[in-house]
């Protein structure tokens, strides 16, 4: 894959992502947190196959799909030794839980980190701002090392 940047001076950046069958992907990422996508297919870059323009906690919660945060397919080879010493977790906080009503800032641990919240009735939060105050209900995406998400696990739920 080949990812090529570029400022468009008044609008935002352009990235023209070149994948290994020669289609092309390119995103306008717009000053407003607008983007657009627009799907070329190999060897012709006049008009796109697809355009799609997506708000920004659409774009997000689309990122958050790809990255694996929602689902993670069956891991094979290497991947399957590495993530044997990494984990991903969801963890529910409950009435009572010791960070309910603290924010993301607060929560702190070595190696662990919080890559989204899931708040029913509402879109994916995906990489939560620091600002964010957690509630009883929320689903927090924890990953990292199997002990440092452990440790964080604790000091959010008790």
């Amino acid at each position: 894959m080949r990812v090529e940047e570029s400022v468009l001076p008044g609008v935002g950046r352009k990235f023209v992502v070149t994948v290994r069958s020669g289609d092309r992907l390119v995103i306008v990422i717009h000053h407003s947190g607008s983007r657009e996508l627009h799907y070329y297919e190999r060897g012709s870059m006049d008009e796109p196959t697809a355009v799609l323009d997506l708000t920004d906690e659409e774009a997000r919660e689309l990122g958050a799909i790809l990255a694996g945060v929602l689902f993670a397919p069956e891991a094979i080879g290497d991947t399957q030794t590495k993530l044997a010493q990494d984990t991903i977790e969801w963890v529910r906080l409950g009435p009572g839980a010791p960070c309910v009503g603290r924010t993301v800032k607060e929560l702190q641990e070595q190696g662990a980190h919080l890559l989204a919240v899931l708040r029913e009735g509402q879109a994916l939060i995906p990489n939560p701002s620091p600002e964010l105050s957690l509630s009883v209900g929320d689903t927090l995406v924890l990953a990292g090392p199997r002990g440092a998400v452990e440790r964080l696990r604790k000091q959010m739920t008790g």
